[in-house]
């Protein structure tokens, strides 16, 4: 009888256990299957960085602040410098009919391409803009049509003529439609070079006016932050050398280097004429104090007597 209790006793134990166990093992998977299952909801958002800095490029230079700056640009220069979009080479090329490898080794050929900056893209810009301003072209460092068909066929004879008045000694003239600074010697075309200008059409200043001062390695100084770069260094908006122009003695406006090459062939500036440092040291030790130095679109040039074709 006892024998027979116990049995039933047991059996029950192990009845209870067994329930007890089996709903732990169920909660107990639910549970950790909740818990460390991937969401299959969440988002993932990523921060759109350069959309961010698309929104403050958009931002113009006021016109208004213009004379504030004394022998400076824009305190936001290295803002700026992300303005100018690095052309690589597929979109250097308009042409469809020749090649990059064409054009890379025509500029070759002819002694333009060099390695001037370690950088393949750039020193390809740099030879094509050095070839625009040679025959009179619009400067922008692309190799469009007309590009293209003067570089591989060669059949553009630039022809410049000045008024007497720039026949004696050194002069220069800036277009401002091609982004060309052209240097004379006895009313002859000595050298011409690409440049920048300003971002908008009123920005460089249009008329007749003289070298008054000529600095080496300018210091920057923007008198809305007190910001300060030294003279001579890779982060100056300035670059290396600096030409003042005949208007407020000089420091208002002038031709400089950069510290952004990429920004030469294009509208960016505040209002001066920004060089590629190379080419602006070669002119700081060519041009003297007082030469004269026209400037304008080609139809105000051609009313002053100037014709670049």
């Amino acid at each position: 009888m006892f024998n027979k209790k116990a049995k039933i006793i047991t059996t029950l134990l192990i009845a209870i256990v067994l329930c007890f166990y089996t709903s732990y093992k169920i909660s107990y998977k639910k549970f950790s299957a909740e818990t460390y299952k991937s969401p299959t909801t969440s988002k993932v958002i990523l921060t759109d960085t350069k959309s961010k800095n698309n929104d403050t490029k958009k931002d113009k230079p006021n016109p208004n602040k213009k004379k504030e700056d004394k022998v400076n640009e824009n305190k936001n220069n290295d803002e700026k410098k992300k303005e100018i979009p690095k052309k690589t080479k597929p979109s250097n090329i308009e042409n469809k009919n020749y090649s990059y490898e064409n054009y890379f080794n025509k500029l070759k050929e002819i002694g333009l391409y060099k390695n001037r900056f370690n950088d393949e893209n750039l020193d390809f810009r740099y030879a094509v803009l050095q070839f625009q301003s040679s025959k009179n072209l619009n400067c922008d460092g692309i190799v469009g049509p007309e590009t293209s068909k003067y570089l591989m066929n060669e059949n553009n004879n630039p022809s410049d003529s000045v008024p007497e008045t720039l026949k004696h000694g050194y002069s220069m003239v800036i277009n401002k439609d091609k982004r060309i600074l052209t240097v004379y010697l006895d009313g002859k075309v000595y050298k011409k070079y690409p440049v920048a200008a300003g971002a908008s059409p009123s920005y460089t200043p249009e008329g007749k006016f003289t070298i008054v001062s000529k600095l080496i390695n300018p210091t920057w100084i923007s008198t809305r932050t007190g910001q300060v770069i030294s003279g001579g260094t890779p982060q100056n908006p300035l670059g290396k050398r600096w030409l003042g122009l005949s208007i407020d003695g000089g420091s208002m406006y002038g031709i400089h280097g950069n510290n952004n090459p990429w920004s030469i062939g294009t509208n960016v500036s505040l209002g001066c004429i920004r060089m590629f440092n190379n080419d602006v040291e070669e002119l700081f030790d060519l041009i003297p104090m007082n030469c004269p130095i026209w400037i304008g679109y080609s139809n105000n040039l051609n009313s002053w007597g100037i014709s670049q074709k």
